[in-house]
Order: structure tokens, then sequence, then C-alpha cells
């Protein structure tokens, strides 16, 4: 499976520790420009921005046409481009943690995740030895992790 990654999902990976997952779970990984510019916003000493630079296995690549400027009216730049990217490309899938760009991209037609998807996934084929250990080190460096869809996960 390849994914398009936005600029949320990679700075907590990489800030909670877990960035490797993406590389674990997914063939190929790409980040479009709006995204790897969003990431590096963040400075050279930032989790997120050394990782993409650090990681030869994330790939940033370019809209040819670029994403409409209607498409970031709703959206930031970062998410639009991701999502296009997707659209574009239909044998990747979308990883979002926004909502309302989730539900965006799935109206779309999209395959979306977000970040605790990758994490159960990763937990699921033993790259991560425990989801609630996982969860904790995410929620210890900002993301909101919400009980329903953990649950919901779990049941899955």
């Amino acid at each position: 499976m390849q994914a398009v990654c936005n600029a949320s999902p990679v700075i907590t990976l990489a800030k909670s520790g877990l960035i490797h997952v993406l590389d674990d779970l997914f063939e190929r990984i790409v980040l479009t420009k709006a995204v790897v510019e969003e990431i590096l916003a963040g400075g050279k000493d930032d989790p997120g921005a050394i990782a993409i630079s650090d990681k030869v296995w994330l790939e940033e690549v370019s809209l040819n046409p670029p994403a409409s400027r209607f498409a970031v009216i709703n959206l930031g730049a970062g998410e639009a481009e991701t999502i296009e990217w997707c659209l574009r490309q239909p044998d990747f899938i979308a990883i979002l943690d926004d909502k309302a760009a989730r539900r965006t991209a799935e109206s779309l037609g999209c395959r979306c995740a977000g970040t605790l998807r990758v994490i159960y996934e990763a937990c699921h084929k033993q790259i991560l030895p425990s989801f609630a250990e996982a969860v904790q080190s995410l929620e210890s460096v900002g993301l909101y992790c919400d009980q329903k869809v953990i649950d919901r996960l779990l049941k899955s």
C-alpha cells in the first residue's frame, strides 16, 4: 500500500518517536510540496523537519497541474494537496488527522486514515508492541485521541 501524508501525522509521529511505522507499513510514502513547507516551518531542530530530512523513504512530490486555488478555501494548502494527490493517484491512501479534511477526502472517494489508525495497524501487524503505549506516546506530544475512536479501533 502507498500513502500520501499530511503534515500533522508526520510531525506527531516524529515527536513521539514513532515515525518509523510509516516506513514499516507502507511501500511508498509521499509528501506534497505544501506539506514539506509546513513541516519545515517548524525550524531545523523540529522533530518533523529532522524526520523529513533524515528519512530517505519519505518522498517529496509536486502536483502538476497544481491543486485548484478553490481547494484550499476550507482546508489548508497541505491538506488540499494531500487530498488532490490521492484523487489523482487512487492507489494511495491519504493520512490526515483533521476531521474536516478526512470527511472532505472521503466524500470525494479517497481512502483515508488518521494517525490513530496507522498506529493501530502497526500494532495489528506487530510492528509496535502496545497500542495503549503508542497512544500514550502520541497524547504526550499533543495529539488529541478521542476515546470513542480508540474504542472503535479496538473493537474492529
